[in-house]
């Protein structure tokens, strides 16, 4: 009997190579410790959607090494293949399909306190909407938090780049063409890649009481560079309770 899988992409919490764009605040070490609660939580966060769901979760990885102890027991581990992101995604979803999904969709680990409830709108809407279903989780810089098909769709990653204000755009444009509707497009988020995002989550924990239970190691990992930079982060934001 077939499935939805929930795949997340993730890359190695390795010093200089992980959320290398915090390390304009941050130390490299401390980056990749920030990143690896993003792992955790979002992993948590999908194992436990997954099981809800009777969906399959599927960990992708870059790179040649993934540290065992971060793979959620529910997890199938396999490794990224491409030369460029759009194809990574590609052969992810081929392969997912192949496999005997229905249904699959694709997140990142750039975003902790994700509403769950945002990707089982997902789920539902590739359910709901058959054969040509497509759905787009928009983030605040122009990206995608989540894309989910219902059957392979190479148009919609052929010569594509990322990485820019118009990705979301268009993958939209894209989706649309290929599928002949618009997508579904999910409530509007944000990625943890800057400084500025950083405090942003930190007053996250304070001011959203559901935002620490999503993420707790995240939000125990941001607790404690609140102390190392308190005129950064504004210890009030994520010392409260």
């Amino acid at each position: 009997m077939s499935a939805p899988a929930l795949i997340v992409f993730a890359k190695a919490p390795v010093p200089g190579r992980a959320k290398t764009r915090l390390t304009e605040l941050l130390t490299a070490a401390e980056a990749a410790a920030l990143y690896e609660a993003f792992l955790r939580d979002t992993l948590a966060a999908q194992a436990a959607l997954a099981e809800r769901r009777g969906a399959t979760l599927r960990l992708y990885h870059a790179g040649s090494r993934w540290p065992a102890r971060l793979t959620p027991e529910a997890a199938s581990l396999h490794r990224q293949q491409g030369n460029d992101l759009g194809g990574r995604m590609d052969a992810a979803f081929r392969e997912t399909f192949a496999d005997g999904a229905d249904a699959a969709l694709v997140t990142g680990t750039d975003h902790p306190t994700l509403p769950p409830a945002f990707v089982a709108r997902g789920l539902d809407a590739l359910r709901d909407g058959g054969r040509e279903a497509v759905c787009l989780g928009p983030t605040e810089d122009g990206g995608f938090y989540l894309l989910g098909l219902t059957r392979p769709r190479p148009a919609l990653f052929a010569g594509m780049t990322y990485s820019h204000a118009e990705v979301f755009e268009q993958t939209l444009a894209r989706a649309t063409a290929d599928a002949g509707a618009p997508p579904v497009v999910l409530p509007e988020w944000y990625d943890v890649d800057r400084p500025a995002d950083l405090l942003r989550l930190a007053a996250a924990f304070f001011e959203d009481e559901s935002a620490p239970a999503r993420a707790p190691h995240t939000c125990r990992q941001v607790r404690a560079l609140a102390r190392t930079y308190p005129d950064a982060l504004r210890p009030p934001a994520v010392e409260a309770k």
